[in-house]
């Protein structure tokens, strides 16, 4: 690539971006203010799922901070193969088209170009740096080792609930009356169905597939090389439909007849590309915590709807929503579920001390669910136990220990 075909496809890219920066975008909800991490040399890293809406966030930042920036897209194809010299040839595009004084460069995607962390290692010395990937071990490599820690990230989801209700323009405040609460709940139903991708939510639902496969294809069997591609897709969907659930992967390699290793690498792309999770069984000793099973979330409800193959189970799809609210939270960080002999609990947050039980009960809250977190609490002495629910809300206090019944849409919308 010579100098004046990099700044032809810069020039181009940037008359795109002019166009976005038009635009009205949803505010997102993340942990902090982001532009306290656009220090030289610190490097902003947005990750997140393909299409959760990385670019766009570090747009409205640099919109909002009213500074002078340049942009450039390396998922574009026209710089497809491109290599760690090219790199040279587009700073000079950028240079040229931009000015020479510019000091804030968003690199999108960027993690595409081999050799790309050196090129940003150089970059951040001088100029205030974000890069986005959709691989979540982009930061493990040289980079990390380059920038001795020098580097701030964010994990970006696709819309939460309350993202969604802010997209079409209703409140996201916890409903009062009983109009409202019904308005909200209908609200939530189409979430759960729909899910939080902002392209599908504008063009439809059809655009899910396109997400998912991009994903698998781009992110994972170009990345990893895989060849088996039918078995592969077979797995990610006999994965997905395990959402909620503990999963055995030795057993899922049985069924498709694939081999044990490749099937932990597959499950390993999966993650990385922000697809699923996987959740550790709490454990007192760090060793128990990497050897019991683990349970399965995906990143978007609407890849629920659109690939698990059995029908929808309501508290699973309720649960995995719960999972997604704290990941986004926790930037997916000291997250468990917690198992006994005879009893479970979904999700012990560490981080706040909290156990969540989440269960579809309208009515009543089963027996079980409650003893499971009296039980949990006795491993671990949780400062609050929350169960959630479809319906119900209110406050028991059994044994001496307050637990708090929450509807899940108002667990979804309230800041704990």
């Amino acid at each position: 690539m010579n100098v004046e075909e990099a700044k032809r496809i810069v020039a181009d890219q940037k008359d795109l971006i002019q166009e976005k920066m038009s635009s009205n975008y949803v505010e997102r909800d993340i942990p902090s203010d982001l532009s306290i991490y656009l220090s030289v040399p610190n490097v902003l890293a947005i990750l997140g799922v393909r299409r959760s809406g990385k670019s766009t966030l570090s747009l409205l930042l640099m919109k909002r901070m009213r500074v002078n920036f340049a942009y450039l897209n390396f998922d574009d194809e026209s710089l497809y193969g491109i290599t760690a010299k090219d790199l040279r040839n587009l700073e000079q595009g950028v240079y040229e088209v931009y000015g020479g004084n510019v000091n804030y460069l968003v690199l999108d995607e960027v993690h595409n170009v081999k050799g790309w962390e050196l090129f940003t290692s150089r970059l951040r010395e001088t100029k205030r740096v974000i890069v986005t990937g959709s691989n979540s071990k982009m930061l493990s490599g040289e980079l990390a080792t380059t920038l001795t820690g020098r580097h701030s990230d964010v994990v970006l989801f696709p819309f939460s609930f309350r993202e969604y209700l802010r997209f079409k323009g209703e409140s996201e405040e916890v409903p009062i009356s009983t109009k409202r609460t019904a308005e909200v709940k209908t609200e939530l139903e189409k979430y759960l169905e729909d899910g939080g991708f902002p392209e599908a939510l504008i063009i439809g639902k059809d655009q899910v597939d396109i997400i998912y496969n991009d994903v698998l294809f781009k992110d994972i069997i170009f990345r990893y090389k895989v060849r088996e591609m039918g078995k592969f897709k077979d797995f990610t969907k006999s994965l997905v439909s395990y959402y909620s659930t503990e999963v055995s992967l030795s057993k899922l390699a049985k069924t498709i007849s694939v081999d044990k290793k490749t099937v932990d690498q597959w499950a390993y792309g999966l993650e990385n590309a922000y697809l699923t999770y996987f959740l550790p069984r709490y454990g007192e000793r760090p060793r128990e915590r990497l050897t019991f099973s683990k349970k399965v979330y995906v990143i978007d409800p609407g890849i629920i709807s659109r690939v698990a193959i059995k029908a929808k189970d309501k508290g699973r799809v309720m649960e995995n929503t719960v999972f997604l609210k704290l990941a986004r939270e926790n930037q997916l960080k000291g997250m468990y579920y917690i198992k006994g002999g005879d009893f479970e609990v979904d999700f012990y947050d560490e981080l706040n001390s909290r156990l969540i039980q989440v269960t579809y009960a309208s009515d009543k809250v089963e027996e079980r669910e409650i003893k499971g977190i009296l039980k949990a609490d006795e491993v671990v002495k949780a400062k609050e136990r929350i169960i959630v629910t479809y319906d119900i809300d209110g406050i028991e206090k059994i044994k001496g220990k307050e637990i708090k019944m929450v509807p899940l849409y108002k667990f979804l919308l309230l800041h704990w």
